[in-house]
């Protein structure tokens, strides 16, 4: 049964148009007096709004969304086997959610899709029986537009399934201090190359960054970094395959298909 989304939605968009012109406008100095004013709500309202979709201090998120080091992708630390972190620290650390990828060689022959609320904007999610497909916000992009280019041959249906409801919940609870999350099947037509790319995303972990140089040479091929920059561009499934993690070495946010703004919230998000 399908959520009833019509309380959140109306929260989470005035959450969105807030952040969107918070960046746009560059409100660096913003204060908690100024969010409340904006989004006509008391200062608790908006404290408990930020916490509840970003389980973070509006502030404290303002500071880290116009932080000068928020794209600076620091360099692995070298441990010895003296600081070495203990087992029950690796086991915690999570790289996000899980993904478990398969190749399609063909169309599906159905594939559904739905246009779910987000506090980063609507987002049209789409699942064959194999696994999802597509991840997209419609305000930078036309997803069904994008869906029947990249599936011309299957059957496009308007209809939340289980699975699209069980990943559109576990994108919204990818932001929290959750420990464990669903692994979401996702089933896309690639290349090996880009599949390879898509899989060392997964990889990243929250938090953490990466630059088009460091995927380029996980892969063998440290000259290999503008095809990097390709596949990454072409990742057909926002945030869960987290493209927005990979930066440039000089440290700017660098090109995000469904806008820099947007991959700025969500480093600031993850920081």
């Amino acid at each position: 049964m399908e959520p009833d989304f019509a309380y959140h939605a109306q929260r989470m968009q005035l959450l969105f148009d807030t952040l969107k012109w918070m960046v746009y406008a560059q409100q660096i100095g913003v204060s908690l007096a100024d969010l409340a004013n904006r989004l006509e709500l008391n200062e608790w309202e908006v404290q408990h709004l930020f916490q509840e979709y970003l389980a973070k201090d509006p502030i404290h998120f303002v500071k880290d969304v116009f932080s000068p080091a928020l794209a600076h992708a620091l360099p692995p630390s070298q441990l010895s086997i003296f600081d070495f972190p203990p087992d029950d620290k690796l086991e915690n650390e999570t790289t996000f959610i899980d993904v478990d990828f398969q190749l399609l060689d063909k169309d599906p022959s159905t594939i559904y899709f739905a246009i779910f609320p987000h506090f980063l904007g609507e987002v049209l999610i789409a699942a064959s029986d194999q696994g999802i497909c597509q991840i997209t916000f419609q305000d930078s992009e036309n997803g069904l537009l994008r869906l029947k280019k990249s599936y011309r041959t299957a059957t496009l249906q308007e209809e939340s399934t289980d699975l699209m409801i069980m990943t559109y919940l576990a994108l919204m609870d990818c932001f929290s201090n959750k420990e464990t999350h669903p692994v979401i099947p996702v089933a896309v037509k690639a290349t090996p190359f880009q599949l390879a790319v898509w899989s060392e995303l997964v990889e990243v972990q929250k938090g953490k960054l990466s630059t088009y140089g460091e995927l380029a040479q996980k892969l063998g091929d440290p000259n290999a970094s503008r095809a990097v920059g390709t596949a990454v561009g072409a990742n057909p499934i926002a945030v869960l395959i987290p493209c927005h993690r990979v930066v440039h070495q000089s440290g700017k946010i660098g090109h995000f298909r469904w806008g820099t703004w947007r991959k700025q919230l969500l480093l600031a998000i993850e920081r």
